[in-house]
């Protein structure tokens, strides 16, 4: 037998003590959930059979109203199909539900996607907005190709499988940038919901993959021959200065950019992060010093692809080709590759570098994330490769 009822939202509580008022229709182990765009004190939340909000609360019963609408249309469609021998289905309810109140034209999803995008400009990286738009490509094609209509009401456990497989066999990316992309995904939807666009959550069940990768950083003998390496050429010179500021600071390479004197002060960086907008204090050791000395302060600006590119010709020069075997995962298929490790280099190496030598050293993981920005050891933990020959060390060490 169909259910339709009213809850709160209790895990959504705004600022102001505020809830969400859910609308909920059940039917034979199926459900589908409405944000009805209100929200509610708790305290005038009522539990009775007349009402869903106390008479203390003052709005003329204009709330009460409105909800008992949206009840009596859930309960009328579900009759309506009963009439009609039509399938009394959550999807069905839902999209007819959706079709009678006029909620969102069939192109409103991907526009209000393109506004996302735009609106995030003033408050995201360069590298995020561009990843929104390539997400917003894929929603795109994947539009075209399966010759879907893409809308809020739409957007359920079936697009959630259609556009996974999609983006697996058609774009063949692997699951970590699936898992990218789904993140990307909620994260808009997230915003259009808050800002009342969307009502239907089904998407808040969609699951982020992300699968353990290889931790790719310079051990302590490779880092000391980069960084004592001699080059004649100055540019490379300047992207191995770049690269060991990185390893020794643990900065992001945006971060490093954006250095000048202002931020310099008592052999310490004082800056806010131009990613998270957090703002660090990271004590200078007497190399990363070294560098900025011989920059005057003002490291030099190279693009990070072109970084990218000097750092692969500076890790082969450096001898750093210990073969690496990389694992990826397109669906179930596993792909192996063996690769010398200077072909695995990149400017975020000098992070995970940084990280990685660091608690080596002993450096406590609560005092590295401090210098490092981050706040959930989760995300942390990525970053982290103990060699085995540390973790015997260290056992040994402890328990001798």
């Amino acid at each position: 037998m169909a259910n339709v009822s009213l809850y709160l939202n209790k895990s959504k509580i705004d600022k102001k003590g505020q809830v969400p008022i859910m609308l909920q229709f059940d039917h034979k182990n199926e459900r589908f959930r409405y944000y009805t765009g209100e929200k509610i004190d708790p305290k005038f939340w009522s539990k009775s059979k007349s009402s869903f909000i106390k008479p203390s609360y003052n709005d003329d019963s204009t709330l009460d109203n409105y909800l008992k609408g949206l009840v009596s249309k859930i309960k009328k469609i579900a009759r309506d199909a009963k009439t009609d021998n039509k399938p009394v289905t959550a999807d069905y309810i839902k999209r007819k539900f959706l079709e009678e109140t006029n909620q969102f034209t069939e192109n409103t999803f991907l526009s209000l996607f393109d506004k996302y995008t735009k609106v995030s400009e003033s408050t995201k990286t360069t590298g995020t907005i561009k990843n929104y738009k390539v997400v917003l490509k894929s929603l795109k094609d994947f539009s075209t190709n399966n010759n879907i209509s893409l809308n809020f009401s739409s957007i359920n456990n079936s697009f959630y499988d259609e556009f996974v497989e999609y983006l697996i066999t058609k774009k063949e990316l692997s699951n970590n940038t699936v898992g990218k992309h789904i993140k990307t995904l909620k994260s808009f939807l997230n915003w259009a919901t808050d800002n009342e666009f969307n009502r239907n959550l089904e998407y808040q069940k969609f699951k982020v993959t992300r699968e353990n990768i290889e931790i790719i950083y310079l051990t302590d003998q490779e880092l000391n021959t980069l960084y004592n390496l001699e080059i004649s050429d100055s540019e490379l010179d300047r992207s191995r200065d770049l690269f060991c500021f990185g390893c020794f600071t643990g900065l992001r390479f945006s971060d490093i950019a954006a250095l000048d004197n202002s931020n310099i002060n008592d052999n310490e960086i004082n800056l806010r992060t131009q990613k998270t907008r957090e703002i660090l204090t990271i004590p200078l050791i007497p190399r990363a010093l070294a560098i900025l000395k011989k920059y005057n302060n003002k490291l030099p600006v190279i693009t990070n692809q072109k970084l990218n590119l000097d750092l692969k010709t500076l890790a082969e020069m450096a001898k750093i080709n210990e073969p690496i075997t990389i694992q990826r995962y397109r669906g179930a298929t596993r792909t192996d590759i063996k690769t010398p490790k200077h072909k695995l280099i990149t400017t975020h190496t000098a992070r995970r570098t940084f990280i990685t030598l660091s608690l080596e050293k002993g450096i406590r993981p609560e005092v590295v994330m401090s210098i490092t920005g981050h706040k959930d050891y989760k995300t942390f933990k990525a970053y982290i490769k103990i060699t085995d020959s540390i973790k015997r060390e260290s056992l040994r060490s402890a328990w001798k």
